[in-house]
């Protein structure tokens, strides 16, 4: 072969090689401003996105939108967004940390860990047919779900949203939660016996951020930062409302409907089960780092926490499939999601800043996953 024919050749491969990979990304940059929404009862104002495929060295961060409906001033791809439920997957880690240092185990009593605390009363915090099943929930039970707790969000969401409506701007203490919790008369409606079953609530995260703090003789936010956020490299992330932000970027609004969160809401409600504000990038860097093992660097404990025991629920980590193909991670409230596979190398992290987005939500990452993978 001439050595000319084969430039000829060569300069077509990789002719076609850099259209197949704008192509990828133009498809990409149409999906998700297609998906951007002004309808007044569901806007979807702004899309903010990091997708990885590692085989094919293919990344892409982008931010797509304006920071509400009444500022159009453009998001950036690394704008800050509420995480809500993906921070369970951090205080999960936490106490699997603390496990590995052998404060206490799986398998321990969560009474006799933090039956000190007062504003809990395990004496009364989970009664079903007339017994208190609190005293027998362990610290696994926690982190899987499977206490059978009720639920503060999903089996009182009227009583809690006319409750928190009546002082939006409320900054909520750890006691308030627990409080609220009791007024509602929550103890009281218990799903099952610990361990026989599944029921995601929030309540098991409360607990665990109060066996963090007590563990690691530091507040839930310094223990964030200390064990998570300084070793990951994690430096647009910070637990909003209880420290200062460290990203300068504008914070893009969040939607309930037509309400703005960021304007009319406090969300500090949802403590060590939803309060972490991060990006796109910084939440890529936290799963490759767990999956790394750089976090939890005990295998036994690592296998427990991605194993599915209870509803493709793992230890504050979801289970899902594309493809029949396993991916890790969490959705939360306010429009996040976070997906990673480690054997093939690809995350897909979106935040669409809606909780009623007025599209379907799995054909909306389905397409994503058609085009990276």
């Amino acid at each position: 072969m001439k050595k000319s024919t084969l430039l000829i050749i060569l300069f077509h491969i990789a002719s076609f090689s850099f259209v197949s990979a704008q192509s990828t990304e133009e498809q990409l940059d149409k999906h998700f401003i297609a998906h951007l929404s002004d309808n007044p009862e569901q806007p979807v104002a702004n899309i903010l996105v990091y997708l990885e495929n590692g085989k094919k060295a293919f990344k892409y961060n982008k931010g797509f939108g304006q920071l509400s409906v009444n500022d159009s001033t453009a998001v950036q791809k690394d704008s800050p967004f509420k995480t809500a439920s993906v921070t369970k997957m951090f205080t999960a880690t936490l106490i699997l940390q603390l496990i590995e240092d052998q404060k206490f185990s799986l398998n321990d009593k969560v009474v006799d860990l933090i039956g000190d605390i007062e504003f809990v009363y395990f004496e009364k915090l989970m009664i079903l047919n007339g017994k208190n099943y609190a005293l027998e929930i362990t610290v696994h039970q926690l982190l899987n779900h499977t206490s059978g707790l009720a639920d503060l969000f999903t089996d009182t969401e009227e009583e809690f949203m006319g409750k928190l409506f009546e002082n939006p701007q409320k900054q909520w203490t750890t006691e308030d939660l627990f409080a609220l919790y009791y007024e509602f008369n929550l103890n009281n409606r218990a799903h099952f016996i610990p361990g026989k079953d599944f029921y995601y609530s929030d309540i098991n995260y409360f607990l665990l951020g109060l066996i963090v703090e007590k563990y690691s003789k530091l507040s839930l936010v310094q223990a964030y930062r200390k064990y998570i956020l300084e070793p990951t490299g994690m430096e647009n992330t910070y637990f909003e409302y209880r420290e200062t932000s460290n990203n300068n970027l504008s914070f893009p609004s969040s939607y309930i409907g037509n309400i703005e969160l960021n304007k009319d809401i406090n969300t500090s409600f949802d403590w060590a089960g939803g309060g972490l504000v991060s990006t796109t990038y910084d939440l890529n860097l936290f799963m490759k780092a767990l999956f790394n093992n750089k976090l939890i660097k005990t295998k036994k404990l690592f296998e427990a926490m991605i194993s599915e025991t209870g509803d493709h629920y793992g230890y504050g980590l979801t289970l899902y499939s594309f493809d029949d193909i396993r991916f890790y991670g969490h959705s939360g409230y306010w429009g996040s999601n976070v997906f990673y596979n480690p054997d093939l190398e690809i995350s897909m992290i979106i935040s669409v800043n809606q909780t009623d987005a007025p599209f379907n939500h799995k054909e909306f990452l389905r397409r994503i996953y058609d085009l990276i993978k």
